[in-house]
């Protein structure tokens, strides 16, 4: 599995994947090619880094990864240095329902930890209607925190801690 920094090309199949009705309904973006592309290509700048998820060779997902004490908004006030929030969607339908949710969260997360060795913790905030990607979140590791109002609506806050490794 490999985590492919989102580039211009990839928009036409963010846009396809965002049309599908398992993604429509819980990520909602929406807008022109220019609009989409306009908006991913300024996300570091926001510090928040996109990839696609490539699998067996075959771009099956977008993630994205966040300091959450940097983003805008004052959508994570309350949160410490160190916390790091994540968004995930398989777009490839087949590939839903197969346990390869918490495979890509478990493998991400290693991922941010190399590039973020200061993470503490990683939050996600699910639709809490979305029981699939919740299940997917709890077998990657994270738990139910609390449930909270978001700009883009009612969301599950979960959150896992990184363990330390002691020294020997």
């Amino acid at each position: 599995m490999r985590f492919i920094p989102f580039q211009e090309p990839h928009t036409d199949l963010l846009l396809e994947w965002l049309s599908k009705p398992h993604i429509k309904n819980v990520w909602q973006e929406n807008g022109s090619r220019d609009k989409i592309w306009a908006k991913y290509k300024n996300l570091p700048k926001r510090h928040v880094y996109p990839f696609v998820i490539e699998d067996e060779g075959q771009l099956i997902g977008y993630i994205q990864y966040y300091d959450a004490t940097k983003v805008g908004g004052g959508c994570w006030p309350d949160e410490k240095t160190g916390t790091y929030g994540v968004d995930l969607m398989i777009g490839d339908a087949t590939r839903t329902g197969k346990g390869q949710g918490p495979k890509i969260i478990k493998e991400f997360l290693q991922f941010v930890k190399a590039r973020e060795p200061s993470a503490t913790s990683f939050i996600i905030d699910p639709e809490p209607s979305n029981a699939r990607a919740i299940r997917a979140f709890e077998k990657a590791g994270f738990e139910k925190e609390s449930q909270l109002e978001t700009p883009g609506g009612t969301a599950l806050l979960m959150r896992l801690t990184c363990q330390r490794s002691k020294a020997t």
